[in-house]
């Protein structure tokens, strides 16, 4: 698969307070009824609080914004909590009800390492308009075999099941004399989306001689299995996009080879890409993602050609 770039769709307004930095971790919903994509991402105020907000997109040309929402759809979480530095989204899905489920990353700064992230959830219920946390804790919390951060869940429901695939930290390291956290993919199912079942093997680790992270996973189900798009970060280099498959959700074979996409000569994007969301629209696939400084700039898209 070969991926031509469009160009950058979004990227913040600095005359409002709240968007200051970052467009990042764009996430989209087709409507289909509408012909929108709507894109919900996270944008920091100037002391990088993040808050989630979205904008629609004409369905057949995602570089045609329609609507931006006026303010943030979802705001930091109280004092203490595992959110209350800001939020990211990471997936969203609509139950049988019409209820739109969306899990994020919420983060806290911390003193001897920079930040803690977990993973949260919340609910718009069908008819209503404000958007409520499910819960004030992480819906996958640290234990004695995770004991730093686990975020970034995607979450896909498949008949009565929910399959979550999301980023787990291995440990801190230090690289340039910068920390970071290790971190790999794994696998969890759940029969009400809250409570989970985490695989103990990961689903796909880095190479720890030359990478030390893969993280914000997409996935795409298909006759022929499942198809992952994921964040890969080097030792000696910035964000690049990888690419597995796998039959069963569970044991992934990684294809990095043939993500079809790499960094631009120049722009906005030439220096990483990085947070990958993959979605199909009628006989077209879109790749929405993050380019320099983590999203810094804003996002844009990508357009498969077969």
């Amino acid at each position: 698969m070969n991926w031509v770039k469009k160009g950058l769709i979004w990227q913040p307004n600095t005359q409002l307070w709240w968007q200051q930095h970052y467009g990042i971790l764009p996430t989209p919903e087709y409507l289909k009824k509408e012909g929108k994509i709507r894109i919900y991402f996270a944008t920091t105020c100037a002391q990088k609080y993040g808050r989630i907000s979205f904008i629609e997109v004409d369905a057949d040309n995602p570089s045609r914004i329609l609507y931006e929402s006026p303010s943030p759809i979802l705001d930091v979480g109280e004092v203490g909590c595992f959110d209350d530095c800001g939020l990211n989204p990471s997936s969203i899905l609509t139950d049988e009800k019409g209820n739109k489920w969306l899990y994020y990353v919420g983060y806290q700064r911390s003193h001897r390492v920079p930040y803690m992230l977990y993973a949260g959830l919340a609910v718009l219920y069908e008819g209503q308009s404000e958007w409520q946390r499910w819960q004030k804790t992480p819906i996958i919390d640290r234990n004695a075999q995770m004991p730093y951060s686990t975020a970034a869940p995607f979450v896909l429901k498949e008949q009565n099941v929910y399959k979550n695939w999301f980023w787990v930290a291995r440990n801190w390291t230090t690289i340039n004399e910068k920390p970071y956290l290790q971190a790999y993919i794994a696998y969890a199912e759940s029969s009400d989306g809250q409570n989970w079942q985490i695989q103990p093997q990961p689903c796909i680790e880095p190479d720890w001689q030359t990478e030390f992270s893969v993280g914000r996973p997409w996935v795409l189900k298909s006759e022929k299995g499942y198809q992952m798009w994921y964040s890969l970060r080097y030792v000696d280099k910035l964000y690049r996009l990888g690419y597995a498959e796998s039959l069963d959700g569970k044991n992934w074979q990684r294809k990095d080879t043939e993500v079809g996409i790499n960094v631009s000569p120049t722009g906005w994007d030439s220096e990483m890409i990085c947070y990958p969301a993959v979605l199909k629209v009628k006989n077209k696939l879109y790749l929405f993602y993050n380019g320099n400084n983590n999203g810094m700039t804003g996002f844009g898209y990508a357009e498969a050609e077969f």
